[in-house]
């Protein structure tokens, strides 16, 4: 426990440090602060001394000059702390902005850098929810901290010497509760750390189960299951809340023990101290102060256990889930010595390529070899299954190969930056990508410095200008979240457009058409041609009217090749690509 605890400072300081000027500020004057807060029982405690050795030597002469000056002397304490506070205050936030921006430009950037097989293990909804409770537990920690943690401490040091300075024996005798506060304290927090631990991830999953279901809210629909998932999120919610409740009940009955120990030793040291003050042993105005100062002695030890604890647990476990699904490998590693991909003429060979997905035991592609010659296209034809989209995630390493290597002009993939590589390669999967965004933004997100001129130029390309312009606010409509406004074949006319304006010089082409109708589909192959032209160009698609104007065709089956050659060699050959041109054939194509 302690080593995760340890983990827990390593992997937040860094963050922490990006702000150490300010947090050095902050620290600094919430000492000076606390020191000085402490000091003001002891003015109204020499007030009332001042008054009463007036009164009873029946002299006041010099009780309004007395008396004023601890008076200015207040209020000036108090200006003084309010000021300084509230600018304390200030640089504090601008501290804690400074480390939200580390954080959360770090933690993105990473995200952002996470392999597709690694992205699959979690929920989007889980991510998003561990990542925004890390953030706010980021920005808590300084908080408790130097807001109130130090504080405290530095008010019980300073009310500890002044309390022995003043009379010792009240001292002692408030401090006889102390070690049972904090035996309580730790106790409490050892005992509800793996408690709050399971909360954090009761609510993680509860907001999982809501993003699922938002993003799956049409297939819900369809089926009529919205009662079914309404259930499924009472049941987690009920279960969550119930274990929340739980966990503020076991610290509302330490709250409840320490503030009864505060009580009691409030009316032990009143107690001693009238004793004290009959006996002429103690002035009324020290009993005074002492009883004023008492709260910064006890409310530390209270403030700790009934705040500082409890959100500190909090902060931690939900620091301690980001660190968990921060700790996961990539499993497509960029080499330090990787190099920038410049120039690229386009050959692709695959070099004895195996691959199995993580946690299965089916290889997906078992030693295939495959030469695409630079400027040429080859399409990829098989049943659902057969390794085809897998065989492509290869040359951008989206995956890398269990066994064998990809290379494009004679150097492995893996030489070059993962930024570098990918802007080479122009992909566009079955499933349309797009962004809550107007339309004209989704097509520029493939190329930023593109102007609109060029956008639309691209939209033409891809048969996507004419139903963008019928749109309410043409380019500049909002196609909402993954395009949801948008057909299925609008969405993926929006993709296309996006590799024409990207210009690459290798295409991947992933049932690139599938959702669209023959009519488009048809009008868009002249298109796609002029655009493979001198382009090295993957094409996977399961309509054979798409593949047979390849250069070659690759048949993959069971994760190997089956035959290579151009559509007039494998139609006439009795394997799987001719049963597969009989099947669709027939009619379609003349």
């Amino acid at each position: 426990m302690e080593e995760e605890k340890q983990s827990i400072w390593n992997f937040t300081l860094p963050f922490l440090a990006a702000a150490r000027g300010r947090f050095v500020f902050v620290t600094f004057f919430a000492v000076l602060l606390a020191i000085l807060r402490v000091f003001e029982p002891a003015i109204y405690g020499r007030i009332v001394d001042i008054v009463v050795n007036a009164l009873t030597h029946n002299d006041t002469s010099t009780l309004v000059a007395d008396v004023s000056f601890y008076l200015l002397l207040w209020v000036g304490l108090f200006l003084f702390t309010e000021i300084f506070g509230a600018l304390n205050k200030y640089i504090m936030w601008l501290a804690n902005n400074v480390v939200s921006r580390a954080f959360a430009s770090t933690i993105f950037k990473n995200i952002l850098g996470w392999s597709q097989q690694r992205y699959g293990k979690h929920a989007t909804g889980s991510i998003i929810k561990i990542t925004d409770d890390a953030w706010r537990a980021i920005w808590s920690i300084p908080q408790i901290t130097l807001d109130d943690l130090i504080p405290s401490g530095v008010s019980f040091i300073t009310v500890l010497v002044l309390g022995f300075f003043m009379d010792w024996r009240l001292t002692v005798i408030a401090m006889v509760g102390l070690p049972i506060a904090l035996f309580m304290g730790l106790y409490a927090w050892k005992k509800a750390e793996p408690k709050q631990e399971k909360v954090s991830q009761g609510w993680s999953q509860l907001t999982r189960v809501m993003g699922e279901a938002i993003g799956n809210m049409r297939v819900i629909q369809d089926f009529a299951q919205e009662k079914k998932q309404a259930s499924v999120f009472k049941n987690r919610h009920d279960d969550v809340t119930d274990k929340q409740l739980k966990l503020n009940t076991f610290w509302s009955i330490f709250d409840g023990a320490g503030n009864t120990a505060t009580i009691l030793s409030r009316i032990v040291v009143f107690s001693a101290g009238v004793y004290f003050v009959s006996q002429g042993t103690l002035t009324l105005g020290v009993l005074i102060t002492f009883l004023g100062m008492l709260g910064y002695l006890l409310s530390p030890i209270q403030f700790t256990i009934a705040n500082a604890l409890p959100r500190y647990t909090q902060a931690f476990s939900q620091i301690r889930l980001l660190q968990n699904i921060n700790n996961d490998q990539n499993d497509v590693i960029e080499s330090p010595k990787a190099r920038t991909l410049r120039s690229v003429t386009g050959e692709l060979s695959f070099n004895n390529v195996s691959f199995t997905y993580q946690n299965q035991s089916r290889t997906t592609l078992n030693h295939v070899s495959l030469r695409i010659p630079a400027g040429s296209s080859c399409a990829l034809v098989g049943p659902s299954g057969a390794g085809k989209s897998t065989l492509v995630k290869l040359i951008n390493r989206t995956v890398d190969p269990t066994l064998g290597s990809v290379h494009i002009d004679g150097s492995d993939v893996r030489n070059y930056t993962l930024q570098s590589l990918r802007s080479k390669i122009g992909v566009v999967t079955q499933e349309a990508y797009l962004f809550q965004d107007t339309a004209f933004h989704n097509v520029q997100f493939a190329k930023p410095s593109a102007t609109r001129k060029d956008v639309m130029a691209a939209c033409k390309k891809a048969q996507a200008h004419t139903f963008i312009s019928r749109l309410p606010k043409g380019y500049d409509s909002v196609v909402g979240e993954r395009g949801v406004k948008l057909s299925g074949g609008e969405r993926q006319r929006i993709s296309l457009a996006r590799i024409f304006l990207a210009d690459t010089p290798i295409l991947v082409l992933d049932e690139s058409t599938s959702a669209l109708d023959s009519e488009t589909e048809y009008k868009l192959q002249k298109t796609l041609k002029q655009a493979m032209k001198g382009r090295t160009t993957v094409l996977i698609a399961h309509r054979l009217s798409t593949v047979y104007l390849a250069d070659q065709i690759v048949v993959v089956d069971k994760g190997r090749i089956a035959s290579v050659g151009t559509h007039a060699e494998l139609v006439h050959e009795s394997g799987l690509y001719e049963r597969l041109w009989k099947l669709q054939s027939g009619g379609y194509l003349s």
